[in-house]
């Protein structure tokens, strides 16, 4: 018995030594892993990029010719009494092509909304062959009978334009939805050239006299000017670099009776510097 009680004294003994040696830390609670928060995307600042679309271009012709039959007939009764220069001889015509330039821009960020400007050109190459339909038209003015003949010829070319917008978008983290509005300016060729020809029948001697009058007027690298507004959104891949789907409208003034507008879809890669 005397045995029993030593042996069992050892091992409680030798139980409290092992654990005070070997005494393992307490845990006073447990903390779940937060990861590290993300770095907001920053849109601020200046950037700068090229760009490629798909434009088509409309020109509105119909009344090009118009001057040129006015300054022809001007002193005519023929112009005077049946408005030669009002036959609807031009129309409409279009032109699609592959357009390619760069941007420049700076942003400031106002709480949510991000507010900028932005400056761009634009090389393009499209021909537009206004649709032509010579008329013929049996008339009379003053002691006269008359069969007239319009005919005409259009064509523009715009060669580039560019835009200098005001911009606002919406902080969406690495999107960025926006809307622009400003003003436009591009290059272009015209040309058009207006033919009016028949003859003059007098009743009082039967007499028949043949006319024609021809006139052209051409110019290149002409400048015009008008307005745009555009909408699109920007994603941000890296923290320097982003890229762009944007459609486009640009309507300019008229220009020798020329209207021309301008509708553009296009992608584009910036850098943000």
């Amino acid at each position: 018995m005397r045995r029993l009680l030593v042996l069992l004294g050892l091992c409680a003994w030798s139980s409290a030594a092992f654990a005070g040696e070997f005494e393992l830390p307490t845990l006073r609670g447990t903390q779940s892993f937060v990861p590290p928060p993300a770095t907001a995307a920053r849109w601020g600042g200046l950037y700068a990029g090229g760009q490629i679309g798909f434009n088509n271009t409309a020109v509105d012709a119909v009344a090009a010719n118009a001057p040129l039959v006015a300054h022809m007939l001007r002193v005519l009764t023929l112009e005077n009494e049946q408005l030669v220069s009002t036959w609807p001889v031009l129309g409409k015509g279009e032109a699609r092509a592959m357009s390619y330039g760069a941007f420049l821009g700076y942003n400031v960020a106002w709480e949510g909304v991000i507010l900028g400007i932005e400056g761009s050109w634009n090389r393009l190459d499209a021909k537009v062959v206004a649709p032509s339909t010579p008329l013929t038209r049996a008339v009379s003015a003053g002691c006269c009978n008359y069969v007239v003949t319009s005919e005409a010829n259009a064509t523009m070319t715009v060669n580039g334009y560019g835009t200098i917008k005001a911009r606002a978008g919406w902080d969406a983290g690495n999107f960025l939805p926006y809307g622009a509005i400003g003003l436009a300016y591009g290059q272009l060729n015209y040309l058009r050239s207006a033919t009016v020809s028949g003859t003059q029948t007098n009743p009082s001697d039967g007499s028949v006299v043949p006319f024609i009058f021809s006139e052209t007027d051409a110019k290149g690298n002409a400048w015009i000017y008008g307005l745009t507004f555009s909408a699109g959104v920007d994603l941000l891949v890296m923290p320097n670099m982003f890229v762009r789907a944007e459609y486009e409208y640009v309507a300019f003034a008229k220009i020798a009776d020329f209207k021309t507008t301008i509708n553009t879809g296009r992608l584009a890669v910036g850098f943000k510097f």
